[in-house]
């Protein structure tokens, strides 16, 4: 199931995904889409947790015409009191994988951010399960040992034969790959 929706956290009241979600208090959104992880994966459904991290409006969130998406620039303690807080619920709830939003985030594109996939989410959580890009959102082969564990359409470019050139040559650590096949 491609939701629950918890990002955007709804700072742009215009913004054009914000109607997704369930709320703007983050520590509600959090509680109301964990009861749907819970409810849906009972069904045996994986559910998929959307858009991490940053994604607070629709111009400019992706490579378009050459224009470099828009940077969403937060602060650690801003990061952690407004934007992560619904996703520590969710990852508590056991959602199946967290979907990576097209935006960047502090000037790194979200699906390619070590920092906030590996470090936030994956070490800080402990978010065991996958994370997977939005359509068209991963930008480059080096997204996938910044994080990015599955690649949605239009991701191509940076998978197959490409992935495992860049493994032999050792500019994708093999240990990052058998880390995607497990998660």
């Amino acid at each position: 199931m491609l939701g629950p929706v918890v990002g955007p956290a709804w700072t742009v009241v215009k913004g054009g995904r914000n109607w997704e979600g369930s709320s703007a208090d983050p520590y509600l959104s959090g509680a109301l889409a964990a009861e749907t992880v819970e409810g849906v994966q009972s069904q045996n459904v994986m559910t998929s947790v959307k858009h991490y991290i940053g994604n607070e409006q629709e111009l400019y969130r992706s490579l378009d015409g050459g224009i470099e998406a828009i940077s969403s620039n937060i602060d650690d303690k801003t990061m952690h009191e407004l934007y992560l807080w619904p996703f520590v619920d969710l990852v508590k709830a056991g959602t199946a994988n967290v979907m990576c939003s097209y935006n960047r985030l502090n000037q790194t594109y979200a699906c390619g951010n070590s920092k906030t996939l590996n470090g936030l989410l994956k070490t800080e959580l402990g978010f065991q399960g996958f994370v997977v890009s939005d359509w068209g959102a991963q930008h480059a082969l080096t997204d996938a040992p910044n994080g990015l564990d599955m690649g949605m359409p239009n991701s191509d470019p940076y998978w197959g034969a490409n992935l495992v050139n860049a493994v032999k040559s050792g500019s994708v650590p093999e240990e990052r790959v058998t880390d995607m096949a497990m998660r």
